[in-house]
């Protein structure tokens, strides 16, 4: 009959294997909880930056129809009545927003509008006002563009506001 030695034989016993288990665990949570923390945080960040583009188009396209009335010979705030609207990049007037505010879409080309394409979270609205602080002229558009969409169920907002002016 032959007798083992244990104490010369190599290997893991089934605790050391769920010791070394447990410490490798210890190394690679917090490792993967960092990086879903920054996966979901590069959401925010992103959603951030469209927003603020967003918004930042809305005024530049009103500024836009301001400049156009120029150049055609109009008032600088024709068509650009106190009122809350909505517009798309392209857009040569503003809509008018009638209680909806509806959701934009972005197309192929990556162009956000209210028509065609795939629906994002994003609404943006438009609140053009006369300033009745401007002293003794009908001078001033107070523009404020306000984009908003709902992340981790909370509302999100970013609004630009501009001041054009009638400089002729």
């Amino acid at each position: 009959m032959m007798i083992f030695n244990r104490s010369k034989e190599r290997g893991f016993t089934l605790i050391e294997a769920i010791v070394a288990i447990f410490i490798l665990s210890l190394g690679i949570i917090p490792s993967l909880s960092i990086v879903l923390y920054a996966n979901s945080f590069t959401s925010v960040l992103k959603n951030n930056l469209i927003g603020t583009n967003l918004a930042q188009e809305g005024a530049e396209v009103v500024r836009a129809l301001r400049d156009s009335n120029w150049f055609n010979g109009r008032a600088f705030d024709f068509g650009l009545a106190n009122g809350t609207y909505r517009l798309e990049w392209n857009s040569a007037s503003l809509i008018t927003e009638f209680g909806s505010n509806p959701v934009l879409k972005i197309d192929s080309n990556g162009l956000y509008n209210y028509t065609s394409g795939t629906d994002t979270p994003f609404h943006r609205r438009i609140f053009i006002v006369k300033d009745p602080t401007a002293p003794g002229c009908d001078c001033e558009l107070r523009v404020v563009v306000e984009v908003s969409w709902v992340e981790r169920k909370s509302t999100r907002v970013i609004t630009v506001e501009s001041h054009l002016f009638d400089w002729n």
